[in-house]
């Protein structure tokens, strides 16, 4: 824990969702230390089949996690659900419910839930206080097509907005990556591949920033972790910036850069890492490019 808090602090991460169930009370009271802001959310994972004896269970499960970490000063936001079956037929008035007795345990911060489907298709966010999508974009959506995934993310983010008329976050993107794996032209499970995708994510973030409403980038995820055998993955979820142990990949890199860059431009931070940026060149100077011999 000591270890993934340092790394958060060296990537310059100021927030993290705790997906998709509560976390120990010892990680709680890190993040209380360590000024890290958590949205913190019930384990309530692809929920269909909606019905009175689920939505008791439901109740429940906001009612145990309210209770226990009302008190902590890094919980900014209560999560209702990740990935809810939020087109169904009763997601609407299902969800009204638990967002509404989630404010009646805690009425201090705001309601939110990670949701996948279509702002079209979806009957849950308008009874929400802050929107958060999470899409793929050039991954499971539209796989290696970089030059698709900025647009469609700017126009995603609008669409949630001004359907509902609240804060939106981007609350998980990202792309399997193996540790090692270096191609280029850039290609699908490659590092430069994940580089890239997070690159065109974040031009979008900036255009989007530039709007009061966008409020949050989230990555899926921090470190690569086991599940279940798939042929869909390789030794499991690949989608960290750091590996299972803890190394990072290229992409933490970049990440760390655009977060301290961010906390320069937004919160004035002043505390820069010096090793941020490796030494290339000043651009000052007028010697010739031809080597002395006594350069090493």
């Amino acid at each position: 824990m000591t270890r993934d808090f340092n790394l958060l602090k060296w990537i310059g991460a100021n927030a993290y969702r705790t997906s998709h169930y509560p976390y120990s009370e010892e990680s709680m009271q890190f993040a209380d230390e360590n000024g890290i802001m958590i949205i913190d959310e019930c384990p309530s994972v692809d929920t269909e089949n909606y019905n009175q004896a689920l939505l008791e269970k439901h109740k429940s499960a906001m009612e145990q996690l309210i209770h226990r970490d009302r008190n902590h000063a890094s919980v900014v936001m209560w999560s209702i659900a990740n990935e809810p079956r939020t087109g169904q037929l009763n997601a609407g008035s299902y969800f009204q419910y638990v967002a509404n007795y989630t404010r009646q345990l805690d009425n201090t911060r705001p309601v939110t839930a990670a949701i996948a489907v279509n702002s079209a298709d979806d009957k849950a966010a308008r009874y929400l206080d802050i929107i958060s999508f999470n899409r793929y974009n050039g991954w499971y959506s539209n796989p290696g097509r970089l030059d698709m995934i900025t647009k469609r993310i700017i126009d995603e983010a609008t669409t949630w907005h001004e359907k509902h008329n609240k804060p939106v976050i981007m609350s998980e993107y990202g792309a399997d990556t193996v540790e090692g794996l270096h191609l280029l032209p850039s290609y699908v499970w490659s590092e430069e591949y994940q580089t890239e995708l997070f690159s065109r994510h974040f031009r979008a973030f900036d255009i989007l920033r530039k709007k009061s409403w966008f409020i949050g980038e989230f990555v899926w995820n921090f470190a690569d972790f086991k599940t279940a055998q798939s042929v869909t993955r390789v030794g499991g979820n690949k989608k960290g910036v750091f590996t299972r142990s803890r190394q990072p990949k290229a992409v933490a890199h970049l990440l760390r850069k655009r977060y301290f860059a961010l906390g320069r431009e937004v919160d004035q931070c002043t505390l820069i890492p010096s090793d941020l940026f490796t030494y290339i060149t000043d651009g000052s100077s007028t010697r010739s490019s031809k080597r002395d011999s006594t350069d090493l």
